[in-house]
């Protein structure tokens, strides 16, 4: 009986449907109501894009085993299906230059299931393509250049596309709020009405009145003195009136680590007549972070000699010591437990940093370091040390920054003779070493874990010992380029190119260990075990190399949501001196991999071969980690 009422009911919606079904009928919204699944899309009137161009930018879509596993709910019909679907053909055609495109859509019901049949109707209209482009209006003639960079953006015969249209519009306004005019005007253009498809674009600016920044008042400033936040903001009163100063001093501000939230916004009235409209006064509005805070972490873990450890940390700090100086301390505590009671190792730390050193923005920390003497947990020996350190670092731009130091490190052992202290310090690589350092990054990814555009430039060069004084004296450079770049849409197109050198001088006849660079594995030459490429000793153990050359070369591209694929081939090896360097004693390898796009960044699966070559032999390897290998 409910069958057949059932069925009766489905005649009913499909008659309803062929006769034009209208949307009021409480059957057709109770259907609704219930989310039928969409089980096919039939798009009609479509004549530049084919049918699957169109289905690819649907918000629906028909179920298959991966989405209904994942319950996806795109596949159903939501109360929002038909406003995204026909949002996204029209945006599809719009910026194709179908200006007047129209888009309907509706449900229907499917025998025997009640499943839905997705109808896309387009009518597209007329096609338009640019003629000319003509910038026009009231302002100084220096912007002219840097307009006509914009409006070349525009070709001849290309087809309109209104959203770049806005875009360039943004643009005009953006230079001048960022030279003075932030009351600036623009707006476009196009004539539609001709009858053929050529349309001439008319950009209209009103650069308005040049206004200069006035006072700053500062609200909120509680625990940090009010000139803090004043050292922070990049302009001041009488500058003429930039909106990147704004955007950057609210960077620069959150920057300090003092602010939980800020506001910085002009006070001005909207007055032709007012002098406020020209000089307009700005309001910081502050939320400050408690200038105290403490911090206690603890955790297990099993060491290599089967115990059970157990790690305290606990810190403690104060944000504003002499107005905004930087004071921790710090202290870390590990122990065997159960097994025996006793210390491993612990260490205290105390760290100042003075945000402006010399006046300069420029961040300098001072750290000092000590690990008390701790018997070994097999030998009769004790271990000690203690470490000095100053950093430094300087930004140059949104995408330079600098950051050079000292450091100082010295070990003590007691319960060994000289001898056996050597042969100690050598095995554990316990050194006492003095360095100086520099390092050099400039980054202009867009993202810091999945860059489709953009750079990434590394280089670190540290003098160690020489007149420092130490037990070893060595030179390290270490330098890599990565550049990222669409290739087709979807497809992201990653190269690195990475070099390091370290050669000892003075007394030290070797580099130390620690020192030395190690290769191979997911995040350098992949298709070998980790740390496995280059210099071994004896039982497959790296000996690490003074000369490294690694090249990698990637494509990314996306698979289904957050999963993408890619395919690479790595290059390069690692060598004891640059006599060893030869065409055919470099590693080669090539494959594939899976990522799966998480918050904390991808985690990946690469599955890579070896080619043989005269010194490496063929094989394969996987590897699963986390973030990308460049």
């Amino acid at each position: 009986m409910l069958r057949a009422f059932f069925s009766l009911l489905m005649l009913l919606f499909a008659a309803q449907v062929a006769v034009g079904q209208s949307v009021d009928d409480p059957l057709y919204k109770r259907w609704l109501r219930k989310k039928p699944q969409i089980d096919s899309i039939a798009i009609e009137g479509n004549i530049h894009f084919s049918g699957s161009k169109v289905r690819s930018c649907l918000f629906s879509r028909t179920s298959d085993i991966f989405r209904g596993v994942k319950s996806d709910r795109r596949i159903r019909v939501q109360r929002e299906t038909i406003m995204r679907d026909t949002s996204e053909v029209k945006y599809l055609y719009l910026s194709a230059g179908f200006l007047g495109v129209q888009v309907s859509e509706r449900f229907e019901p499917m025998l025997p299931d009640s499943n839905a049949l997705v109808r896309i109707i387009i009518n597209e209209g007329r096609q338009f393509v640019y003629s000319r482009i003509v910038v026009s209006g009231n302002f100084e003639d220096h912007f002219r250049g840097e307009f006509n960079k914009i409006s070349n953006r525009f070709k001849s015969g290309m087809p309109v596309d209104p959203f770049r249209l806005k875009q360039a519009a943004y643009d005009f306004k953006s230079i001048l709020a960022n030279n003075g005019y932030p009351y600036a005007t623009t707006e476009y253009a196009m004539d539609t009405n001709l009858t053929d498809n050529l349309t001439d674009i008319v950009f209209f600016i009103q650069a308005d009145s040049l206004v200069h920044f006035g006072n700053i008042k500062i609200l909120g400033a509680d625990h940090f003195d009010e000139s803090v936040a004043r050292r922070e903001t990049t302009f001041r009163p009488g500058d003429v009136y930039r909106r990147k100063d704004i955007i950057e001093s609210q960077k620069r501000l959150l920057g300090t680590g003092y602010y939980l939230t800020l506001q910085l916004f002009s006070a001005a009235k909207d007055s032709i007549e007012g002098t406020d409209r020209l000089n307009p006064d700005f309001i910081l509005n502050l939320k400050e972070k408690n200038p105290h805070y403490m911090s206690i972490k603890t955790g297990a873990a099993q060491d290599s000699i089967k115990d059970l450890t157990w790690t305290l940390s606990a810190a403690w700090g104060k944000r504003n010591i002499l107005r905004s100086r930087w004071l921790e301390l710090s202290a870390k505590v590990s122990s065997v437990i159960f097994t025996e009671w006793r210390i491993l190792n612990h260490s205290y730390q105390i760290r100042f940093t003075e945000p402006w050193f010399m006046g300069i923005r420029m961040p300098l920390t001072l750290t000092g370091e000590i690990s008390p003497e701790v018997k070994d947990r097999v030998e009769s020996y004790r271990i000690g040390s203690w470490r000095v350190a100053a950093t430094t670092t300087r930004e140059i731009g949104d995408k330079i920054r600098l950051l050079t130091g000292f450091e100082y490190r010295s070990v003590r052992i007691t319960g060994l003779s000289p001898e056996d202290q050597i042969l100690l310090r050598q095995k554990e690589e316990l050194s006492n070493r003095r360095k100086l350092y520099l390092s050099v990054v400039r980054d202009s990814r867009n993202n810091l874990f999945t860059p489709s555009v953009g750079s990434l430039t590394k280089a670190n060069l540290e003098y160690v010992g020489g007149f420092l004084g130490g037990d070893d004296s060595y030179t390290y450079w270490e330098a890599s380029w990565a550049r990222y770049r669409r290739v087709w849409p979807g497809w992201i197109q990653a190269t690195r190119i990475k070099a390091g050198y370290v050669k000892e001088f003075g007394t030290s006849e070797t580099v130390p260990v620690d020192a030395r660079f190690y290769i191979g594995g997911a995040n350098t030459v992949r298709g070998f075990k980790e740390n496995r490429l280059g210099p071994l000793l004896a039982e497959d153990k790296p000996e690490g190399a003074n000369i490294i050359l690694i090249a990698n070369h990637e494509y990314r591209y996306p698979l289904v949501g957050k999963l993408w694929g890619s395919v690479f081939g790595d290059i390069g090896n690692g060598y004891r001196e640059s006599a060893e360097i030869t065409w055919d004693n470099l590693a080669l390898s090539y494959g594939i991999g899976l990522q799966f796009i998480s918050p904390a960044g991808p985690v990946r699966v690469d599955y890579a071969r070896r080619i043989k070559t005269r010194y490496i032999s063929a094989g394969y390897r996987f590897h699963f980690t986390i973030l990308y290998a460049f």
